[in-house]
């Protein structure tokens, strides 16, 4: 009989082979000793596994974040590592562990999941809807000198204060959506993590960015990558406080155009490139519909949505096929006071399946944006001038990969 349980650490040993088996991984497990607990690695009961007699199957990792909604810090269990040994597949074990991941999220207060899929109808079945996109810019690197390098940029090894990285990343996710709390994890383990690779050994490279005043507005990391012959400087995260913090940042990039041919960066779709330079030619964009979003905890959601100026009123009614206690009708109240959100038999303003409602809470699309989707899901009865100001486009970013 399957059992579906948390992982503890003596299981661990048995994820690790599976993840190898599943992402086609190398690892020597006949070398290795008893593991010592690693602190920069995840406990073993942020896994979820399914086990016949003892042996694992399928498995995957539910990582404790805290993100940023509306303005507001609320919890968020990230996906990751989802797998099932070969042996195992189509026999339905991902979907078992899925049901009773979703319906614990509810009950610890959960309000959002997010995952980055491979696939992303399969996550449909699931809830998950894409809520994030990135713009993949590539550039000649030398297109960007145009920007001047300004300030100071001091570069961050393993080890190194993060004080000012700390800064500079609470105050670019303080209102973009899906932005992840680094300081939540105790220990400082985020940034530990974040700092960790050695540029002389991996190159990856971490640089802060201050400016005249010796203000942090900045910091940009990036990887070389070998590409063609030629080298590709990669940006894997570029923070900004504002926009001199942003062009600041950017100013790195002239001077490393001899090493690097050309410039590449998963960006928030919230940036328009084509201010970087004047030269809009040599630029390709290419947008990543990568991350999916679920709301695990439909009224803690709406009750903590951002809300227009005045006052107002609606009834939403939505369908969750994987968590039967976000399926009913709510009266949304709002004004000066707050939002409150209860239950109600009053005629609903507004149907939508628990997918359109994740992609409307988060304003990752507007209601006039989602009527138009090929997908199902989505219906109005009235009241729609109120929910226009509801649902609106806010600016979205998934700041981790996991």
């Amino acid at each position: 009989m399957i059992e579906i349980r948390r992982l503890i650490p003596e299981d661990l040993p048995q994820l690790f082979k599976m993840h190898t088996v599943v992402y086609n991984g190398r690892r020597d497990f006949s070398k290795e000793t008893e593991k010592k607990e690693d602190s920069l690695e995840h406990p073993a009961h942020w896994s979820w596994g399914a086990f016949d007699n003892g042996k694992l199957l399928s498995g995957m990792i539910e990582i404790d974040f805290l993100m940023r909604f509306d303005g507001k810090n609320v919890k968020m269990s990230g996906i990751g590592g989802v797998g099932t040994l070969p042996e195992a597949r189509k026999g339905g074990l991902v979907r078992q562990i899925f049901e009773k991941f979703l319906c614990d999220a509810y009950e610890k207060g959960v309000v959002f999941s997010n995952l980055t899929p491979f696939s992303h109808d399969f996550y449909r079945t699931f809830g998950y809807e894409i809520a994030c996109s990135r713009n993949e810019l590539s550039i000649p690197s030398h297109n960007l000198g145009e920007i001047k390098p300004q300030g100071q940029f001091i570069q961050i090894f393993p080890g190194d204060d993060t004080s000012g990285l700390q800064e500079v990343h609470a105050a670019y996710i303080s209102d973009l959506n899906h932005g992840i709390c680094r300081d939540y994890w105790p220990d400082n383990r985020a940034w530990k993590r974040f700092t960790q690779s050695d540029p002389y050994a991996t190159g990856i490279f971490l640089y802060l960015w201050k400016d005249e005043a010796g203000k942090a507005r900045s910091y940009i990391k990036y990887q070389d990558i070998p590409e063609d012959g030629n080298h590709v400087m990669s940006v894997t995260e570029l923070a900004f406080i504002d926009r001199a913090g942003l062009y600041g940042a950017l100013g790195i990039i002239g001077g490393l155009s001899v090493q690097f041919e050309t410039f590449r960066w998963l960006m928030p779709t919230f940036i328009d490139p084509l201010d970087f330079s004047g030269e809009a030619w040599d630029m390709e964009q290419h947008i990543k519909p990568r991350d999916m979003t679920r709301v695990i905890h439909v009224q803690k959601a709406l009750e903590l949505m951002r809300i227009p100026a005045s006052e107002g009123s609606y009834v939403i009614k939505t369908e969750d096929a994987h968590i039967p206690a976000n399926s009913g009708k709510y009266l949304v109240r709002f004004g000066p006071e707050g939002s409150q959100v209860s239950p109600t038999q009053k005629d609903a303003d507004i149907c939508c399946d628990i997918r359109v409602l994740s992609q409307l809470i988060t304003g990752y699309r507007t209601l006039e944006n989602a009527v138009r989707s090929r997908q199902a899901g989505l219906e109005l009865y009235g009241n729609r001038e109120t929910l226009n100001r509801v649902f609106t486009l806010r600016p979205q970013h998934v700041t981790e990969y996991f």
